[in-house]
């Protein structure tokens, strides 16, 4: 007998397309795709009611702990909010300059504790210390990627040189060719420039704007840092990810240099916001949120697929932390926007703007799991992959309102407004985690996934 059966839906499969099939779950794993009538007896039945199903999402590019310095609190929190939001599988950016092979234990044994969703690592690396332990930390961890600070984060990290990056991405390299580089590629020198003129301008003061501080992320700080990338991917051949790329240049560099080993991430937020939007400082970010051609160009990379992946950059923190009321200067970067990313990207994606639900299905799900090593065990409907499933109704208009989101944040950067194209339903595992947004299992259902190589 099956655990659970998802019957009467329309199952959209990465390389496949839309299916209309029965999904029989047993032991949290997919082990029958057939017709509704032909599935066996199962212990519970979810009816999707006609809608859509997709595997469940996976946000690749998260942050926990950085203002709270709490990191179980957050996993707690955020991981609900993730799987409210459909997110049942998420990528966790760690960073520091400490060593981390004697953190990872205790991060692993959190992670199993209080996820709701499963869970991967990629460590930042700032020092030869942490290059040194890439070893121990893929073959003991499971840890498949490493991340490059081009452009530091004034006050929390630091920024590496070319030098460095080259050689990690060599280290990296003769230890696997299946490891991925995360960059955060903008040119120090360029930002630094346009970070001094805002000082000279506004100083400590609460003055300045969203519109304002976009002039600190120029487009071709991130241009030329994109063309660098692209040329250590080629150089080095170790696989690059770019993170949360931003502007219309960026999206052109990557189209004209890229190699076939690096692959190009934007997030949700780039994609449906600009400068000018009326979030304003609650929606202060690094790199900061554009202009309007900036977020068309990026979705015009979605079509042509230049851009292969969404993330969010999930960095939650409360209003009181933000401090908007400090100004452009004063008020903090980062924004809670998990539970909101597959609704934004229905909203803006398939609703406003037409683009096939099948695309955003591939770069929601699909080409995270191949890039980072989960595939076909995440990313995809079918016989042996995770029984993980999100139930899509993208008809369903919803205001959106921090209280009901279920992150500890008590703000949302898209408070107010009303979304079509939600969730209506996540299955975990083969077990019904969230129907009509109520959350129906305890923290800790999630995972630490270490990935093999």
């Amino acid at each position: 007998m099956l655990d659970l059966k998802a019957v009467n839906g329309k199952a959209v499969i990465p390389g496949t397309g839309i299916v209309e099939t029965g999904i029989g779950c047993k032991d949290g794993k997919i082990v029958v795709l057939a017709k509704d009538a032909d599935l066996p007896e199962a212990a519970s039945v979810y009816d999707a009611g006609g809608k859509y199903v997709i595997p469940g999402v996976i946000d690749p590019h998260c942050h926990l702990g950085i203002f709270t310095g709490d990191f179980a609190y957050e996993t707690e929190h955020e991981t609900r909010a993730a799987l409210a939001g459909g997110v049942t599988t998420v990528g966790l950016f760690m960073g520091g300059t400490e060593p981390y092979l004697p953190q990872l234990p205790g991060l692993v044994d959190t992670l199993n504790a209080k996820a709701s969703a499963d869970t991967f690592l990629h460590l930042a690396m700032f020092t030869s210390q942490q290059m040194d332990e890439m070893e121990r930390c893929v073959k003991d961890h499971g840890v498949a990627e490493f991340k490059f600070y081009m452009t530091g984060i004034p006050g929390v990290f630091p920024n590496v040189t070319d030098a460095f990056i080259l050689q990690g991405l060599r280290r990296m390299r003769g230890i696997s060719d299946k490891l991925t580089a995360c960059i955060h590629c903008e040119d120090q020198s360029m930002v630094d420039a346009a970070l001094a003129e805002l000082v000279a301008g506004y100083g400590d003061s609460a003055g300045g704007d969203l519109c304002e501080w976009a002039k600190i992320g120029p487009a071709e700080a991130e241009e030329l840092a994109v063309i660098r990338a692209c040329y250590l991917a080629h150089v080095s051949g170790t696989k690059i990810y770019i993170v949360h790329m931003s502007s219309e240049e960026g999206v052109i560099a990557a189209a004209d240099h890229r190699p076939d080993n690096l692959f190009v991430e934007t997030t949700s937020p780039y994609l449906s916001l600009t400068k000018d939007d009326p979030a304003g400082l609650r929606a202060k970010m690094l790199p900061p949120i554009k202009d309007e051609c900036d977020r068309e160009a990026l979705w015009e990379g979605v079509m042509e697929d230049i851009i292969d992946s969404f993330g969010t950059d999930n960095t939650p923190l409360s209003l009181a932390v933000k401090g908007v009321e400090k100004g452009m200067m004063g008020a903090m970067p980062g924004y809670p926007v998990i539970a909101t990313h597959l609704p934004v990207l229905l909203h803006e994606g398939v609703n406003s703007r037409g683009v096939p639900l099948e695309t955003i299905v591939e770069k929601a799900c699909a080409n995270p799991a191949k890039i980072f090593n989960l595939y076909p065990q995440k990313g995809t409907i079918a016989v042996g992959s995770d029984a993980d499933l999100v139930v899509v109704d993208l008809d369903k208009e919803r205001v959106v309102h921090a209280a009901e989101l279920y992150s500890f944040a008590d703000y949302s950067i898209w408070e107010g407004r009303t979304l079509k194209g939600w969730p209506v339903a996540t299955i975990k595992g083969g077990v019904v985690a969230v129907e009509n947004h109520e959350i129906r299992v305890e923290p800790g259902i999630g995972r630490y996934l270490a990935r093999s190589i």
